[in-house]
């Protein structure tokens, strides 16, 4: 078997083990639920052009088997899910975990597809800062594209009323009132009403949720009056570093020696959950 032939195949048999995942081939495909008039867009699998990582392809799948039967198991209608990240982020989370989105059960995918908020790319951006759209994902596809090959994952379950509230949000729509927050910042303030990132978001509609209001000026004054954030230190070069990110939206940041964020180990820690997994088996932090 030639090159291409094997590019070819590899390609076949990720569409396949996609279309295994979810049942339909509509749910196949990432979809962006805000910000965009039409409801598909291509897979960014499809778009790839080098071959697909059959090590990765594999890790994602059984990652994706473990995250659908504790889902299963546990009877969660809505669940936070994190997929591991790089070296450089144990050092401000102990979790491990880069990104995060709300899993949310499809009857008619028959399986949980997770939303997730992601930075949009320059080339989409109308301005010059970084801006936001939410995104509804294949399972397959959010743990394929983690860093590494690490078998690491975190899921995080909330009780059930807020299970039922976070749903109904998503069913009729509410929960794209906190998207009129359109700006993006890795290193979003945690009370800020200018911008957003995946757990910041997360954040917003667990507490949205709760408190039954889905304004944004609402919410972040919520989380500012009950919610303390975790505080992070940038070393010298990591600021250096943070200030010309495009990631970063620097005009919101006054201060980089004392960073009040939302992170992945910050709503582990929160106490919004009654159930904390770790697919690694590890019985917590």
């Amino acid at each position: 078997m030639n090159k291409t032939q094997r590019v070819k195949c590899s390609f076949a048999l990720i569409v396949c083990m996609t279309l295994f995942q979810l049942g339909n081939p509509g749910f196949s495909e990432e979809e962006r639920v805000v910000h965009q008039p039409s409801p598909y867009i291509q897979p960014v699998m499809q778009k790839a052009e080098n071959q697909v990582d059959l090590k990765k392809l594999a890790l994602a799948q059984e990652l994706t088997n473990w995250m659908q039967n504790t889902l299963q198991e546990k009877r969660a209608l809505v669940a936070v899910v994190a997929r591991k990240g790089g070296h450089d982020i144990q050092k401000h989370d102990k979790t491990g975990m880069a990104h995060a989105g709300l899993a949310v059960y499809d009857p008619r995918a028959q399986t949980w597809l997770i939303y997730n908020l992601v930075q949009d790319t320059p080339a989409k951006s109308q301005s010059n800062r970084p801006t936001e759209s939410i995104w509804r994902t294949a399972p397959l596809d959010f743990y394929y594209r983690q860093t590494g090959y690490g078998k690491e994952a975190l899921i995080l379950i909330p009780n059930t009323e807020t299970q039922q509230k976070v749903y109904a949000s998503i069913v009729d729509g509410r929960y794209k009132q906190l998207s009129t927050i359109t700006a993006y910042n890795l290193l979003s303030p945690y009370d800020s009403q200018k911008s957003l990132n995946c757990n910041k978001w997360l954040l917003f509609n667990l507490v949205a949720a709760q408190i039954d209001n889905y304004d944004p000026e609402v919410v972040a004054k919520t989380v500012h009056n009950g919610f303390a954030p975790a505080t992070i230190k940038l070393s010298p070069i990591e600021k250096m570093m943070a200030r010309h990110k495009s990631s970063v939206l620097a005009s919101e940041l006054t201060d980089f020696q004392q960073l009040q964020v939302i992170t992945v180990e910050y709503l582990y820690r929160s106490g919004l959950f009654m159930e904390k997994i770790f697919f690694s088996g590890k019985s917590g932090l």
